[in-house]
């Protein structure tokens, strides 16, 4: 999508424990004594319910750790995007690689599902990318966007597939308004969506830097491109979804193309403290 908004990201939901409200009319006020004392109590209360609800944290990221310390390590194979390969010999670069597979880890089991979204899915948009001249990995942006839920739409007013804002979708000559919103009209929404990324591609000269500017907008990328020497999106000095947004991408790519060989790193291990929530099923053309 062309602008930044609140993330949509694959990270785990965690399951926090709820606090009792106190009701202030259950207190006794017969005197100030009483109301001394019950002020007493609801502030002892109210820091047990606190201290409960931290511990519940505590004991939340304490299991998550405990899940990813059990893991087995992640395999570092060969990794690009359009050609340009994946640093992996960069520090900061393999964190940020197992970051996006860790929290990848509690999805796993809901892959066989998104698998046969995607069956249904990449022929139909995979003749739209190739008549743009559109590189066959941005098939998986869509992924990372929507998990392909047909009537996705985020909080900052993103739709379909693609997660096209309003005032993008409209510029690129979709209908959205009233009864008719053609961003979640699969053929028109990935036809406009390759007209704005080899449109970015023809401004930014790199395809990292297209999916980047898909995610942040164009404007970001060209004042970093001022403020840079370099045009490695991996170096750069980005918001946070955006500077994660390209690893998610080809974290969909490997496990959709090869996901043998992440199997290991991707089976259930015991203990985990988080939940997910199950994507939609269904492809819809229009």
């Amino acid at each position: 999508m062309a602008v930044i908004r609140p993330a949509v990201t694959v990270a785990a939901k965690f399951t926090a424990t709820t606090v009792p409200n106190l009701n202030p009319s259950t207190i006794s006020s017969a005197n100030h004594s009483d109301a001394t004392r019950s002020g007493a109590t609801r502030s002892g209360l109210m820091q047990s319910d606190a201290t409960r609800s931290d511990m519940s944290r505590t004991s939340a990221k304490a299991a998550l750790l405990a899940t990813a310390l059990n893991a087995p390590e992640l395999p570092l194979l060969d990794v690009d995007f359009c050609g340009e390969c994946l640093p992996l010999d960069k520090i900061d670069v393999v964190d940020r690689w197992k970051h996006v597979f860790t929290l990848f880890r509690s999805h796993a089991s809901d892959l066989g599902n998104l698998r046969e979204r995607a069956e249904a899915f990449f022929p139909i948009i995979d003749p739209i990318l190739e008549k743009y001249d559109i590189p066959d990995d941005f098939r998986y942006v869509p992924l990372a966007e929507s998990a392909l839920r047909p009537k996705a739409v985020s909080r900052a007013g993103a739709a379909g597939y693609w997660q096209l804002m309003p005032g993008t979708a409209r510029s690129l000559g979709l209908r959205v308004g009233g009864r008719i919103d053609e961003r979640f009209n699969v053929l028109k929404a990935t036809d406009a969506a390759c007209r704005y990324l080899r449109k970015l591609y023809d401004q930014l000269g790199s395809w990292s830097l297209v999916a980047a500017a898909y995610n942040a907008g164009p404007g970001l990328m060209k004042n970093q491109l001022k403020r840079h020497e370099h045009r490695d999106y991996y170096q750069m000095s980005l918001p946070r979804e955006t500077k994660y947004y390209l690893y998610r991408v080809l974290l969909y790519k490997e496990v959709m193309s090869r996901p043998n060989d992440y199997s290991s790193f991707l089976s259930p291990v015991p203990q985990t403290a988080y939940r997910f929530q199950p994507l939609a099923s269904a492809i819809q053309i229009g």
